[in-house]
């Protein structure tokens, strides 16, 4: 490492190289942390909830995820707390956090106690430590080709997570087999967290930020949470950091699609535990598709127009899945048409709002900018789940799927009046 007189400190590409590695270790994790309690919601219902009837039983697991994602409120707070005492440390904490997490998710007899260790599994995951590293040492030209590199290598999360479930849960497995899928995010994170704090270092830009506050005569000795937020308020483009919470908050909604879609698919006439397994698969290869068309056309066309294009895919794609478990008598290529469409959607614009904001927030807040971004996403998965809980109680959850998505169509027209195009940008220079 080496430091320059105008404060910029740089790395060597070798020590790049095992970031980027170590990374998608992380990014693995957490992508099978993410995702894989959505491999078996059908099978919590068989467990804890036999007793009742499909709608009520899915009613029922719609407010116990809603109740456990209050849990991804305090990602914000990791945010916070990146900005106040480094990315390092929290990237070590959330990805020990995740491997704890699974073996107490593991020890869960019933559905209150499901609920609460999903709420310590939601603490720690999606927290964007690793977003930032990259980042922030990545150059602008190619901080989009960097995260979705790191994105499809941490595919191999969502992969292993079909894998996984083919191996621990089939026709013949007995009730509770699902346990067996905790045992990777247990015996990954808990290392992987020692590696961090062994051998990683700080991030240039964070060091840079803070090297520039102490040669400023230490006027600011501590970051205060309300001043983060209060500026991110303050700046030029607040109307459209505003706007991009707003998305961010419809996009959530929708979260109830990819975390009980199984369950749904699960109920189609004739549906096959091995085909389940097959769809989840499908649905793991087609997100790879979309995470690396995300990064071609992020760099080469631009992020706003994928905003639009998924703003209206994943409402399209909730019909599509509708109409293939329900209309159609359970048509595998519908249903796979449909639930893949809607995960393709779903990350990619998760995505690329995960990367705007990156890129029009000031690096002495970026942390909080996305922590912030993350908090409003979760208010929103725990609203669509509450909401969903309700409708499903008497509509069933496909409708559930359907209404929650109808309100990312209102994207098109904010999108049009207040968001601008970010590729290209210098983090360094943004203000």
């Amino acid at each position: 490492m080496t430091e320059n007189n105008d404060k910029k400190v740089t790395r060597s590409k070798g020590y790049f190289r095992y970031m980027i590695f170590i990374l998608i270790f992380v990014q693995i994790l957490d992508a099978y942390t993410t995702s894989y309690t959505a491999a078996f919601p059908s099978k919590i219902i068989e467990e804890f909830l036999s007793e009742y009837s499909a709608n009520e039983a899915n009613s029922i697991m719609a407010l116990s995820v809603g109740i456990a994602t209050v849990g991804m409120y305090f990602v914000f707070v990791n945010q916070y707390l990146a900005d106040k005492f480094g990315r390092k440390l929290m990237l070590f904490v959330t990805t020990l956090g995740m491997g704890a997490s699974a073996l107490l998710l593991a020890l869960s007899t019933s559905i209150i106690q499901y609920t609460i260790f999903l709420f310590m599994t939601y603490l720690f995951f999606s927290s964007d430590m690793w977003l930032i590293y990259v980042n922030e040492e990545a150059e602008p030209k190619k901080r989009a080709l960097y995260t979705n590199i790191l994105m499809a290598g941490g595919i191999m999360g969502p992969i292993l997570m079909p894998i996984f479930r083919s191996i621990f849960i089939t026709e013949t497995s007995p009730v509770g087999a699902w346990r067996g899928m905790t045992l990777f995010p247990i015996f990954l994170g808990i290392p992987l967290a020692i590696v961090i704090i062994l051998t990683f270092k700080e991030t240039s830009k964070y060091e840079e930020m803070k090297k520039g506050q102490l040669e400023e005569s230490e006027v600011q000795t501590s970051i205060l949470l309300k001043d983060n937020i209060k500026a991110l308020f303050t700046t030029a483009r607040r109307k459209e950091i505003i706007v991009l919470y707003v998305i961010s908050y419809l996009l959530g909604l929708n979260f109830i699609l990819l975390q009980l879609g199984e369950s749904f698919i699960a109920s189609a006439p004739n549906m096959r535990e091995s085909q389940v397994n097959i769809i989840i698969l499908i649905i793991a290869l087609s997100v790879i598709i979309g995470y690396l068309l995300t990064g071609v056309i992020a760099d080469k066309i631009g992020r706003i127009p994928l905003l639009y294009a998924c703003s209206i895919l994943l409402p399209l794609s909730t019909l599509i899945l509708f109409y293939g478990v329900t209309t159609s008598g359970g048509i595998f290529i519908i249903v796979v048409l449909g639930i893949a469409m809607g995960y393709v959607a779903y990350d990619s614009l998760h995505i690329v709002l995960r990367i705007i904001i990156m890129e029009v927030v000031p690096t002495d807040r970026r942390g909080t900018g996305s922590g912030l971004r993350a908090l409003i996403t979760a208010i929103g998965i725990t609203s669509g789940f509450l909401i969903g809980s309700l409708i499903t109680l008497f509509f069933g959850l496909g409708v559930a799927f359907i209404v929650m998505s109808i309100p990312l169509l209102a994207n098109i027209f904010l999108i049009r009046a207040f968001v601008k195009e970010t590729k290209g940008t210098d983090l360094g220079m943004v203000k």
